[in-house]
């Protein structure tokens, strides 16, 4: 454990920009120090303009649902707060967001819940597979042909006393 002085204001500053990406100071600090002494840096992560966090949050993403694969907003806000240590409200502005800006995921509104559905990160640009992005933006994987919506006009006939 380390501990010590920032007198440097543009040092500071890019600390602060830096720890709004990552999460928190001593990410931001961990993961500069990392690329900068060892050179572990991904010169990718870094081109293609996504945080190691967001990065970090999609490899968790496919390792939960697949490439292609859709797992519910909230179950994965909160399963990527627990595995990366941060509040459920920080996941969307460090994980969610930045991957969705940068077309990795895309949001498919339900009637009662939000899902992600689960593209890739390739190289310098990130794309939703055309699987992901057909299975989106079809009419038929929000609807059940009308199956459902008729039992419960039957249900609600029923209880008025309309059959009769």
């Amino acid at each position: 454990m380390f501990s010590f002085r920032v007198e440097d204001p543009e040092l500071s500053a890019a600390i602060e920009d830096a720890a709004e990406s990552e999460g928190s100071k001593s990410d931001a600090l961990r993961n500069g120090l990392r690329a900068g002494l060892l050179g572990d840096g991904d010169d990718a992560e870094s081109d293609s303009g996504v945080s190691v966090k967001a990065r970090e949050g999609h490899r968790k993403l496919v390792e939960w649902a697949g490439v292609g694969g859709r797992i519910e907003l909230e179950t994965a806000e909160s399963m990527l707060a627990n595995e990366m240590n941060i509040g459920t409200d920080g996941i969307r502005r460090l994980v969610v967001k930045p991957l969705k800006a940068k077309d990795a995921i895309r949001l498919h509104q339900g009637v009662h819940h939000v899902w992600i559905n689960v593209g890739t990160i390739d190289g310098e640009h990130a794309s939703v597979t055309a699987e992901v992005r057909a299975r989106s933006e079809s009419s038929e994987a929000a609807t059940d042909g009308g199956e459902v919506r008729e039992e419960l006009d039957e249900l609600a006939e029923a209880e008025r006393g309309d059959h009769l």
